[in-house]
């Protein structure tokens, strides 16, 4: 099936814009790892690393999930809402002694419900996934409230935390389970015909459409499997703390967005590949790490944080401007019309 051209493989005009645009993010988080290394020579030690990446390894997973809406042209603000009602029903039926894969089962199970419900009102009611996912978020909110009085549950059944805090040969199991989902979810991107759906319904709906694209199951899709990274990650977050919270973290839907769109996936969909989300989360805990390190307080933190995502959002406007301006102005024009594969925006290997 023929799409729109890939605007990563402009060809030899713009090589420069074109190679900082894919593999700039990279080249960052090598000078933030030097520079972090230099700063505290035990930022590199195994055990350091393992325990930043099992600290975010709910963000990563739900951040995967995010990274396929996103690509797809869509947006998901319910899903810090949605982690913690899934946290709530996981640590609700564990504690009451049902069985903890039964927990377990039940968080991905409500994660899978609440993508359904977000596909439902933006394919089928036409919803903004902006207002829709905004909505949906604010009901799911108030939910755990209603099924709780005290907004802590505390687990003490066996097994509950051998998910979060198990490990084999010193790498933490939650470790694995990110790692496993970013190759799958990588996997499906650049290799599957659905990945090319996605990549084809984010670049140009209309398009995608005219070529037999499935665009509302496409899109549907991509946020049962926000939904239930959403569950993934409150089975591993709940097991990790051995407590759920019924009030959500502020800052989590905001790692979510910033580990996507620091990676260099584009919001405007169509642009972008899941190792840039994979990197895109390293250079997030990376960072938080060294401000920890540095002891930079909280609200410093967060302008922080919002100087990196407006800056990834500049960086990214000025290489898709100066690659558009050098792809009109040279070779590559005469042939931009000329259908490719859709597979617009992988960035290379997932």
């Amino acid at each position: 099936m023929t799409m729109v051209a890939n605007p990563e493989r402009g060809g030899a005009s713009g090589g420069g814009t074109q190679f900082v645009r894919r593999y700039g993010v990279l080249l960052a988080l090598i000078v933030l790892i030097l520079v972090l290394a230099i700063a505290s020579p035990s930022f590199l030690e195994p055990r350091n690393i393992f325990n930043i990446l099992s600290q975010w390894t709910p963000v990563g997973i739900m951040a995967i999930g995010a990274t396929f809406v996103i690509l797809a042209g869509g947006f998901d603000l319910s899903a810090a809402s949605g982690f913690a009602l899934c946290a709530v029903v996981a640590a609700l039926i564990a504690s009451s002694g049902i069985g903890v894969e039964v927990a377990f089962l039940a968080a991905l199970c409500v994660g899978l419900v609440i993508g359904a419900a977000n596909a439902l009102l933006v394919v089928v009611l036409r919803i903004n996934p902006f207002v829709a996912t905004l909505a949906s978020g604010f009901v799911l909110a108030g939910v755990p409230f209603t099924l709780v009085k005290n907004p802590y549950i505390m687990v003490f059944e066996d097994g509950f935390d051998a998910i979060g805090t198990g490990s084999i040969s010193g790498v933490p199991y939650s470790v694995l389970i990110l790692a496993a989902l970013f190759i799958i979810g990588g996997i499906v991107l650049s290799r599957t015909p659905f990945g090319e759906w996605v990549y084809g319904v984010g670049g140009n709906p209309e398009a995608a459409r005219l070529f037999g694209i499935p665009v509302g199951w496409v899109t549907a899709i991509t946020y049962v499997i926000s939904g239930f990274s959403m569950g993934a990650a409150a089975v591993i977050s709940t097991s990790q703390l051995s407590y759920s919270a019924s009030d959500q973290d502020p800052a989590l839907i905001f790692n979510v967005i910033v580990a996507v769109v620091v990676g260099g996936t584009s919001l405007a969909g169509g642009y972008g590949a899941m190792w840039r989300t994979a990197v895109g989360l390293a250079i997030l805990a990376a960072v938080q790490n060294g401000l920890n390190l540095m002891q930079v307080n909280s609200a410093a933190q967060y302008i922080v944080k919002g100087l990196i995502i407006v800056g990834a959002l500049g960086f990214d406007v000025w290489t898709r401007s100066l690659s558009g301006a050098s792809r009109a102005n040279g070779p590559v024009a005469a042939t931009a019309a000329r259908p490719s594969r859709a597979t617009a925006g992988k960035g290379g290997a997932s």
